[in-house]
């Protein structure tokens, strides 16, 4: 059986739309399924904000040191713990990172995002060659749109809002925004995107060696791609990304024994049941494992 005969097989009897990428960084075997259909990223936007970070550090035009101090109107409903803590709370944009990408903290996000820049982020993606990934929306803006209100200004986006609204209205996703503006990506080019931070390319080599040091940090989403993996032989540095019929994750994958790596990139949408689609991607990423490194 071939690699995409491995993923498909997978594929099969999914009830919401599924793309994956994967290639071996030492053989360059390479297999996608649906690889260049655009997908809502939702969390995963994270990795190209990432880079974008430590491209700006290595620039020298922000420092990981730089200290925020956090304001009730920072905070932002969804996953994370910032939202939880004191108005007050002195963070430096290292931690920020570090929430960001371990708990897919939604405050830490949109504070990093804000200081980067989307356009800085985009441009960057043009200029690594990854023109159909975009980042243009802040967790606050994805998070309103889904409960319905996406014409206010982003400073009235509050979490007290949110709250309030999220109680009278189904938590169930508006997508009013489309795909076209929205955080966007292909399988394949998120995929490329973690061949380039293995590589170097993406940032400096300290910088991407400091980028997988961060996503190999990650505690969400252990049902997907970890899920049927033999975790204790592997070294995973990935990025999750969870809404409303949707369920993403992506990978590098590394054997310690033998040094052998791949990039893996899975995203689902349209799911009705998104625990089903958290199967499919553990099922794919046994598969794919299975046929590459197992």
């Amino acid at each position: 059986m071939s690699l995409i005969d491995a993923i498909k097989e997978q594929a099969e009897g999914f009830d919401g739309v599924l793309g994956v990428s994967v290639k071996h960084l030492g053989t360059g075997e390479e297999a996608s399924h649906n690889g260049d259909r655009l997908f809502p990223t939702a969390s995963v936007f994270k990795v190209p904000v990432l880079v974008e970070f430590f491209r700006q550090t290595e620039a020298g035009t922000l420092s990981p040191d730089e200290v925020v101090v956090l304001r009730e109107a920072d905070k932002v409903p969804g996953s994370g713990v910032l939202k939880e803590l004191s108005e007050g709370l002195r963070v430096s944009l290292r931690d920020l990172l570090s929430l960001m990408m371990m708990v897919s903290d939604n405050t830490a996000t949109d504070l990093i995002a804000g200081r980067v820049g989307f356009d800085n982020v985009n441009k960057t993606l043009d200029e690594l060659g990854l023109r159909r990934t975009r980042v243009v929306r802040y967790c606050r803006e994805i998070l309103f749109d889904l409960v319905g209100v996406n014409d206010l200004p982003l400073e009235e986006m509050t979490i007290g809002l949110f709250g309030e609204v999220s109680e009278a209205r189904e938590y169930g996703g508006s997508w009013s925004l489309g795909v076209e503006d929205n955080d966007v990506t292909t399988p394949n080019e998120m995929n490329r995107l973690l061949e380039m931070i293995v590589d170097g390319e993406a940032a400096g080599r300290e910088s991407c060696d400091e980028i997988l040091g961060i996503m190999g940090k990650c505690q969400t989403g252990q049902y997907r791609i970890p899920k049927y993996l033999p975790t204790k032989k592997l070294v995973l540095q990935r990025k999750t990304g969870s809404l409303p019929g949707i369920r993403n994750d992506v990978a590098v994958v590394t054997v310690k024994e033998t040094g052998e790596r791949y990039v893996i990139s899975c995203f689902t949408m349209g799911a009705e049941d998104v625990y089903g689609a958290e199967e499919a991607i553990a099922q794919v990423s046994k598969a794919v494992y299975e046929y590459l490194a197992g």
